[in-house]
Protein backbone atom coordinates (compact mmCIF):
# COMPACT_ATOMS: atom_id res chain seq x y z
CA UNK A 1 0.00 0.00 0.00
CA UNK A 2 0.87 3.45 -0.92
CA UNK A 3 2.69 5.76 2.11
CA UNK A 4 0.46 8.86 0.98
CA UNK A 5 -3.05 9.09 3.06
CA UNK A 6 -5.40 9.42 0.41
CA UNK A 7 -4.37 5.77 -1.05
CA UNK A 8 -4.87 4.32 2.68
CA UNK A 9 -7.93 2.48 3.64
CA UNK A 10 -9.61 4.48 6.30
CA UNK A 11 -12.89 4.09 8.24
CA UNK A 12 -14.26 6.81 10.36
CA UNK A 13 -16.15 5.97 13.11
CA UNK A 14 -18.26 8.74 14.61
CA UNK A 15 -21.13 9.69 16.94
CA UNK A 16 -23.80 13.03 17.64
CA UNK A 17 -22.11 12.25 21.62
CA UNK A 18 -19.57 10.17 23.84
CA UNK A 19 -20.66 6.96 25.78
CA UNK A 20 -22.30 5.85 22.14
CA UNK A 21 -20.22 2.95 21.91
CA UNK A 22 -17.23 3.29 19.35
CA UNK A 23 -15.19 1.79 20.95
CA UNK A 24 -16.70 -1.45 22.20
CA UNK A 25 -17.41 -1.41 18.27
CA UNK A 26 -13.91 -0.93 17.21
CA UNK A 27 -12.78 -3.76 19.76
CA UNK A 28 -15.28 -6.12 18.15
CA UNK A 29 -14.22 -5.27 15.19
CA UNK A 30 -10.66 -5.85 15.49
CA UNK A 31 -10.41 -9.22 16.07
CA UNK A 32 -12.68 -9.81 13.27
CA UNK A 33 -11.00 -7.81 10.84
CA UNK A 34 -7.60 -9.53 12.32
CA UNK A 35 -9.01 -13.45 11.62
CA UNK A 36 -9.90 -12.17 7.92
CA UNK A 37 -5.86 -11.57 7.52
CA UNK A 38 -6.22 -7.88 7.42
CA UNK A 39 -3.49 -5.86 9.62
CA UNK A 40 -5.08 -3.16 11.52
CA UNK A 41 -4.45 -0.08 12.84
CA UNK A 42 -6.54 2.74 15.09
CA UNK A 43 -6.15 5.97 15.63
CA UNK A 44 -8.22 7.69 18.54
CA UNK A 45 -8.93 10.93 18.68
CA UNK A 46 -8.81 12.47 22.38
CA UNK A 47 -10.19 16.23 22.97
CA UNK A 48 -8.81 15.98 26.12
CA UNK A 49 -4.73 16.64 26.22
CA UNK A 50 -3.91 12.69 27.38
CA UNK A 51 -0.76 11.25 29.20
CA UNK A 52 0.07 8.13 28.17
CA UNK A 53 2.74 7.57 31.04
CA UNK A 54 2.71 7.95 34.11
CA UNK A 55 4.43 10.13 37.39
CA UNK A 56 7.87 8.69 38.10
CA UNK A 57 8.73 6.64 34.84
CA UNK A 58 11.35 6.82 33.04
CA UNK A 59 9.49 7.70 30.52
CA UNK A 60 7.38 10.37 31.75
CA UNK A 61 10.09 11.63 33.51
CA UNK A 62 12.52 12.48 29.82
CA UNK A 63 9.46 14.17 28.15
CA UNK A 64 8.46 16.14 31.21
CA UNK A 65 12.93 16.74 30.67
CA UNK A 66 11.98 18.52 27.66
CA UNK A 67 12.90 15.81 24.94
CA UNK A 68 10.68 16.34 22.22
CA UNK A 69 10.37 13.41 21.05
CA UNK A 70 10.50 9.66 22.89
CA UNK A 71 10.24 6.30 22.60
CA UNK A 72 9.92 3.26 24.30
CA UNK A 73 10.51 -0.28 23.21
CA UNK A 74 10.57 -3.75 23.76
CA UNK A 75 11.29 -6.58 22.14
CA UNK A 76 7.04 -6.71 20.83
CA UNK A 77 5.99 -3.38 21.44
CA UNK A 78 7.14 0.25 20.59
CA UNK A 79 5.26 3.46 21.50
CA UNK A 80 6.16 7.15 20.92
CA UNK A 81 5.28 10.29 22.64
CA UNK A 82 6.08 13.48 20.67
CA UNK A 83 5.25 17.32 21.80
CA UNK A 84 3.71 18.96 19.18
CA UNK A 85 3.09 22.70 19.21
CA UNK A 86 0.03 22.78 16.90
CA UNK A 87 -2.89 20.09 16.22
CA UNK A 88 -1.50 17.96 13.32
CA UNK A 89 -4.32 16.81 10.91
CA UNK A 90 -5.82 13.68 10.52
CA UNK A 91 -3.80 13.20 7.49
CA UNK A 92 -0.39 13.81 9.33
CA UNK A 93 -1.30 11.49 11.82
CA UNK A 94 -2.82 8.85 9.46
CA UNK A 95 1.18 8.89 7.84
CA UNK A 96 2.54 7.19 11.02
CA UNK A 97 0.90 4.06 10.19
CA UNK A 98 2.89 2.02 8.10
CA UNK A 99 1.69 -1.27 6.16
CA UNK A 100 -1.77 -1.49 7.36
CA UNK A 101 -4.54 -2.57 5.57
CA UNK A 102 -7.49 -0.85 7.40
CA UNK A 103 -6.90 2.12 9.79
CA UNK A 104 -10.14 2.98 11.88
CA UNK A 105 -10.30 5.98 13.46
CA UNK A 106 -12.44 7.26 16.29
CA UNK A 107 -13.61 10.96 16.79
CA UNK A 108 -12.31 13.44 14.13
CA UNK A 109 -15.58 14.25 13.17
CA UNK A 110 -14.90 17.10 10.18
CA UNK A 111 -12.40 14.69 8.57
CA UNK A 112 -13.38 13.44 3.89
CA UNK A 113 -12.65 9.87 4.97
CA UNK A 114 -15.60 7.49 4.71
CA UNK A 115 -17.29 7.93 8.07
CA UNK A 116 -20.08 5.45 9.66
CA UNK A 117 -22.07 6.99 12.71
CA UNK A 118 -22.69 4.74 15.68
CA UNK A 119 -26.27 5.61 16.92
CA UNK A 120 -28.22 4.41 20.70
CA UNK A 121 -31.34 5.40 21.22
CA UNK A 122 -31.20 5.58 24.56
CA UNK A 123 -28.32 7.31 24.35
CA UNK A 124 -29.45 10.18 22.26
CA UNK A 125 -32.54 10.89 19.68
CA UNK A 126 -30.19 12.85 17.54
CA UNK A 127 -28.08 11.86 14.49
CA UNK A 128 -25.08 13.85 13.44
CA UNK A 129 -26.12 12.80 10.05
CA UNK A 130 -29.81 14.82 9.79
CA UNK A 131 -27.76 17.87 11.70
CA UNK A 132 -27.57 20.60 8.99
CA UNK A 133 -24.84 22.23 9.83
CA UNK A 134 -22.44 19.45 9.58
CA UNK A 135 -21.07 18.32 6.63
CA UNK A 136 -22.02 14.62 6.12
CA UNK A 137 -21.39 13.81 2.62
CA UNK A 138 -18.62 11.41 3.73
CA UNK A 139 -21.17 9.15 5.52
CA UNK A 140 -21.86 5.58 4.30
CA UNK A 141 -23.64 4.00 6.55
CA UNK A 142 -25.42 4.90 10.64
CA UNK A 143 -25.57 1.61 13.10
CA UNK A 144 -28.17 1.56 15.47
CA UNK A 145 -30.28 0.19 17.27
CA UNK A 146 -33.00 0.95 16.01
CA UNK A 147 -34.99 1.26 12.72
CA UNK A 148 -34.77 4.34 11.67
CA UNK A 149 -37.39 6.76 9.22
CA UNK A 150 -36.44 8.18 5.98
CA UNK A 151 -32.48 7.39 6.04
CA UNK A 152 -31.01 7.56 2.94
CA UNK A 153 -28.43 5.29 4.35
CA UNK A 154 -27.40 1.82 4.84
CA UNK A 155 -28.43 0.98 8.60
CA UNK A 156 -26.62 -1.62 9.95
CA UNK A 157 -27.40 -3.58 13.40
CA UNK A 158 -25.22 -2.39 16.14
CA UNK A 159 -25.55 -5.94 17.81
CA UNK A 160 -24.59 -7.90 14.34
CA UNK A 161 -21.00 -7.46 14.12
CA UNK A 162 -20.50 -9.90 11.17
CA UNK A 163 -22.57 -7.37 8.75
CA UNK A 164 -20.43 -4.25 9.76
CA UNK A 165 -17.43 -5.98 9.11
CA UNK A 166 -18.95 -7.03 5.64
CA UNK A 167 -20.29 -4.16 4.85
CA UNK A 168 -16.63 -2.40 5.90
CA UNK A 169 -14.69 -4.89 4.24
CA UNK A 170 -17.17 -4.16 1.17
CA UNK A 171 -17.14 -0.67 0.77
CA UNK A 172 -13.61 0.41 2.42
CA UNK A 173 -11.04 -2.12 2.04
CA UNK A 174 -11.67 -4.12 -1.24
CA UNK A 175 -13.24 -0.64 -2.69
Amino acid sequence: MDTLSGSKKVISIVASKSNMGKTTLIEGLIPIFKKNGYKVGVLKYDVKKFEMDREGKDSYRFTKAGADTMIIASENKMAMVKNIEEDHSIEDVINYFENMDLIIVEGFKSNHYPQIEIHRKERSSKLLYRDSSFDTSNFIAVITDELLKDLKLPQLHLNNIGEIVEFIEKNVIKK
